[in-house]
């Protein structure tokens, strides 16, 4: 029995290989990062739902003994987005790949409006909404998302990016250097033209100064990872973009699908509409909540069992299934050339030990012609590769044959629990804690429209991480912008309290001060929400003592005549100076 050491990056990937001491650093922050979402998501909603809080068996594998030699279990699903099949029945398959790679049909089809999730969950017809989710790449929404680089003159595809990576890892490396960053995006797209300016987070034409670091913020959807066309001058599929695409969203499901339901786990769509999480008629969450809610069951032999994401946490994209690819006949080809060939590694690995050897860990792949094909002069390129007999004119093609995956861990316990109704709202709303950062980064993120095939509003701040900012000790007046849901004024206009708690406390830390100046309402997509929602921002002031404890802080926000709410975990970090590497002394 052996308890986690530090949560590893995905697929224990080092950015950092002739650096030690930044690749200590990327990995410090990564592990204070995953083992605060991994909190978040055994603590669950105890705010203003009932039935969705206290999801004991999600385990933290740095804090609770796990077996050694068990063998993670794959769970996977395809990475063409399903939704679009099961919304759109009438449109032909080629209609359907055409929408995947761009988000609307070039013909000028009026793409049709669909039910609200609480719609589809109650049966109902109406509300419906615009489809998406939003963004620029929104609608790939199976944690797998694309770009494509076709030849101008022929407008034949010839080289796609295929990229599972989530956001929250890139946001962790610009903390620890921008110019690593610029150099991987330089590198995994194949473009020098990437300039480091080109990812900053701007407003009013300046770059916005992240206090945490003294240097620019990310923005992640930058000109070279955004929308799903790729140039020499712009785009390209670095990580996820659409905003149910992410790590911390994915721990979220993975506590809440835990959670024993009286309607039992039989039907997949039934779960997911009862214990709200993730979006019916995906590939992904459905299947994702009903196989960690089967595990945990158990069975009579063997009792129920809890569960936890193996580590090296994260999203993974598994071999392609090349049986039906065929490559077109050319004299120059080598005699042993396979489409599989053109399948090439990126970032992340084939296999891993620990693992079965199916098991795949491909964070980002491109599907190209290979340069000793091109050398040997081959006259074709990747539109000229057919898929079951059909040449290859959109990226959707390739995707649906492939799958994403990820990988429970489950371990036994003599533990019980009894299934729960159906998550319902509380009847009384307490404030929910939902992401907080520097005043100055939120402002920006979130006056930074972002243009969709829908043209529906929607801002950057949706396309943020959810991990905690990093304040050093000693320092004062520190500006926040923390985003609630269900945060009142009192009948006076009285503000919520803030305070912030030692980890797994409820006693305010008497070294860190909040004070809360205003609250405003606001609409935005949370990160992990698949649509935008009415939700409020408190600006809030932070004044932190020079001696305050290094670590990780609990927060807790409370409206005027309520009880004290539960403090929701990790949401600020003190650290022992300004840079993000000085987590402990």
């Amino acid at each position: 029995m052996c308890a986690l050491k530090q949560f590893s990056t995905s697929a224990n990937q080092n950015d950092f290989p002739n650096d030690p001491a930044k690749a200590t650093q990327c990995q410090s922050l990564w592990n204070t990062n995953v083992n605060g979402w991994t909190q978040q998501a055994i603590v669950g909603n105890p705010w203003n739902v009932e039935y969705g809080a206290n999801q004991t068996f999600y385990y933290n594998p740095l804090v609770t003994d796990f077996p050694s030699g068990v063998s993670p279990l794959q769970v996977s699903w395809f990475a063409f987005p399903n939704r679009v099949i099961y919304y759109f029945p009438n449109f032909t398959t080629v209609q359907q790949w055409e929408f995947a790679d761009l988000g609307y049909l070039a013909d000028g089809t009026v793409i049709p409006q669909i039910p609200s999730a609480s719609a589809v969950c109650s049966g109902a017809s109406t509300p419906t909404i615009p489809y998406g989710p939003y963004g620029p790449r929104g609608w790939q929404d199976e944690y797998c998302e694309w770009s494509v680089t076709r030849d101008p003159q022929s407008n034949k595809i010839t080289r796609i990016d295929f990229t599972c990576e989530n956001p929250e890892y890139w946001f962790t490396l610009w903390r620890v250097d921008p110019q690593t960053v610029c150099e991987l995006y330089r590198s995994a797209l194949n473009n020098p033209n990437v300039q480091v300016e080109d990812l900053y987070l701007y407003f009013n034409g300046s770059p916005v100064i992240d206090p945490s670091t003294g240097l620019p913020a990310y923005n992640p959807l930058n000109k070279w990872n955004t929308g799903t066309i790729s140039t020499s001058e712009s785009g390209g599929a670095m990580h996820l973009t659409s905003t149910p695409n992410n790590l911390a969203t994915e721990l979220a499901l993975a506590g809440a699908a835990t959670i024993l339901r009286q309607i039992g786990n039989g039907d997949a769509q039934a779960l997911v509409c009862c214990s709200q999480y993730g979006q019916p008629q995906r590939n992904s969450d459905p299947h994702i909540g009903q196989a960690a809610n089967q595990v945990v069951a158990g069975n009579p032999q063997t009792g129920q069992v809890k569960i936890s994401l193996a580590d090296p946490v994260g999203l993974y994209i598994q071999m392609p299934n090349f049986s039906s690819y065929q490559l077109p006949l050319d004299p120059k080809l080598p005699s042993t050339a396979q489409p599989s060939d053109c399948w090439q590694i990126v970032r992340g690995q084939q296999t891993m030990p620990g693992f079965a050897a199916t098991d795949n860990f491909i964070l980002h792949a491109t599907f190209a012609i290979p340069q000793a094909w091109i050398d040997a002069g081959v006259s074709f390129t990747v539109g000229d590769i057919t898929i079951q007999g059909n040449s290859i004119q959109w990226a959707s093609q390739i995707a649906q044959t492939f799958q994403i995956a990820l990988y429970p861990l489950g371990i036994p316990t003599t533990e019980t629990q009894t299934p729960l109704p159906c998550i319902q709202d509380s009847a009384i709303q307490l404030a929910q804690p939902l992401q907080m950062m520097y005043a100055n980064i939120w402002w920006a993120y979130f006056s930074t429209l972002v243009p969709n095939p829908r043209n529906f509003p929607m801002n950057l701040a949706g396309n943020t991480s959810t991990a905690a900012p990093l304040v050093a000790q000693g320092k004062t007046g520190v500006l926040m912008a923390l985003t609630c849901r269900s945060a009142t004024l009192g009948p006076n206009g009285q503000l919520p309290q803030v305070s912030f708690c030692l980890p797994g406390t409820a006693t305010p830390d008497p070294d860190i001060t909040a004070t809360v100046y205003s609250l405003s309402n606001i609409t935005y997509d949370v990160p992990g929400d698949s649509y935008p929602s009415a939700d409020q921002v408190l600006m809030l002031q932070l004044e932190v003592a020079a001696n305050a404890e290094l670590g990780q802080r609990d927060v807790q926000v409370t409206n005027y005549g309520q009880n004290p709410a539960t403090p929701a975990p990790c949401f600020l970090v003190i650290t022992l100076d300004r840079r993000a590497w000085s987590l402990t002394k």
